[in-house]
């Protein structure tokens, strides 16, 4: 039997603790404590069965989440993407310390940087197949060029789909077909074959878990909010797009949880943060420290939530089941038109800031935080029409420079020097 890296089990423990802290949910008000739990143990579900797959030397997909992870499962394949539980469990390791001592450009994503460093590193099972990554940066490539020079994974059979750059119906079924092209790519070097059923169901659940998600987005438009800073665009993010197994009726109630527990806060009046004040939109993923470094002192020193991000958007369309080109087509939709940060930062500058200003409008936003992530120089580059925007709505404006998934870039507390100046030039005073 194969031995799994030592990360993988190591995740596992944190997963565990995670779950034994929040054991006891009954007590919580609005149960978002339960919602925690849930959430720690679809994490160990997923990689118990990466760690199961490579100790069985089972067939294993490095993909990427543009890629529509429903194919994946429905060809019954265990995938991950090499970054996403280096990222979520940072606070437990040493990884942006090791990550910096690698030979990567500086001024490159720390997201590229963790994938590179991890496959040289040996902390990620070596894939059979990779599902590159080409949409929405240029980056990428290099990533996937870097993992080449990896011992073990020079000569792994590597397929990167070609994104296109409009967002009609032509677009769309572009991408559907090269979706076709690596359902054939898969089942010629894994053995497995696509089960039209089984994406069918797959698809439908897909489609629950969307409707219940928009449910949240829906309580979180309420005042006050009933969720705390970006937690509720982290979990469905991470559990819609990331670690959950595609399909997987748990996930549905997972969502289902998140609605009602949401729903119930908004009838009674309830709000996560006791004395709301200021409402942010965070105009970006969530990246890696801004839920639990940032929402915490935001809350406690201003009584400010940032109630929603790009990440937490829920712009999905239902798929159709009908056929199997239907489902390619909701799904190649999905993949390129309505995932957050492919959505935003692939095409034209329209989409990205036609959110921002949906956004602030239906989650009565106070003023929208800008965070510049260095990766994302295609978004640096919208800052001018974000500032206009942002003018004709008389809506404050904070930009900074930072890497959402490197804390070390903007140090905590320098980001708070900067909140702080500009919370104090729009008149809003710490609590106490």
């Amino acid at each position: 039997m194969a031995k799994a890296p030592e990360r993988l089990y190591q995740y596992a423990e944190v997963f565990k603790g995670g779950m034994a802290m929040t054991a006891e949910p009954a007590e919580a008000v609005g149960g978002i404590p339960k919602i925690m739990h849930e959430n720690f143990r679809l994490a160990l579900k997923h990689v118990n069965r990466l760690i199961e797959t490579v100790e069985n030397d089972e067939p294993l997909v490095s993909e990427w989440y543009g890629n529509t992870c429903e194919i994946y499962a429905a060809m019954d394949l265990t995938h991950f993407c090499p970054v996403d539980l280096i990222i979520p469990t940072r606070p437990f390791f040493d990884s942006i310390d090791r990550m910096h001592e690698d030979d990567t450009p500086a001024d490159s994503c720390a997201l590229i940087r963790l994938a590179v460093w991890g496959a040289r590193a040996g902390i990620i099972p070596v894939p059979t197949v990779v599902t590159g990554m080409l949409e929405p940066c240029d980056a990428q490539s290099l990533m996937h060029e870097a993992w080449e020079t990896v011992p073990g994974w020079e000569n792994i059979p590597t397929i990167s789909l070609d994104p296109p750059y409009g967002y009609g119906d032509e677009d769309i079924q572009y991408f559907a077909d090269q979706l076709k092209r690596e359902i054939d790519f898969l089942e010629e070097h894994t053995g497995h074959k696509m089960d039209w059923d089984e994406l069918r169901r797959i698809c439908e659940e897909t489609n629950k878990i969307n409707s219940y998600w928009d449910d949240v987005n829906h309580c979180l438009m309420q005042k006050p909010c009933p969720f705390h800073s970006l937690q509720a665009a982290e979990w469905g993010w991470t559990q819609a797009l990331h670690v959950n197994w595609p399909g997987d009726p748990e996930v549905t109630e997972f969502f289902k949880l998140m609605a009602e527990t949401a729903a119930d806060m908004v009838e009674k009046g309830i709000g996560a943060v006791e004395n709301e004040q200021v409402r942010i939109l965070w105009a970006d993923l969530n990246g890696s420290w801004a839920e639990a470094e940032l929402g915490p002192w935001l809350e406690e020193t201003y009584g400010a939530v940032m109630v929603n991000s790009f990440a937490g958007r829920t712009p999905y369309s239902v798929i159709d089941t009908s056929t199997p080109e239907s489902m390619l087509f909701g799904l190649a939709r999905k993949g390129i038109n309505e995932v957050p940060m492919i959505r935003q930062a692939r095409g034209t500058v329209d989409t990205f800031l036609q959110d921002v200003k949906d956004m602030c409008r239906d989650y009565q936003i106070d003023c929208v935080f800008f965070p510049n992530h260095k990766g994302h120089k295609d978004q640096g580059g919208n800052i001018g029409y974000l500032r206009e925007l942002c003018r004709e709505m008389e809506m404050p404006l904070l930009t900074f420079s930072s890497d959402i998934f490197d804390p070390t870039f903007l140090p905590i507390d320098e980001l708070k020097r900067i909140i702080a100046t500009f919370f104090e030039a729009q008149g809003w005073k710490p609590l106490k």
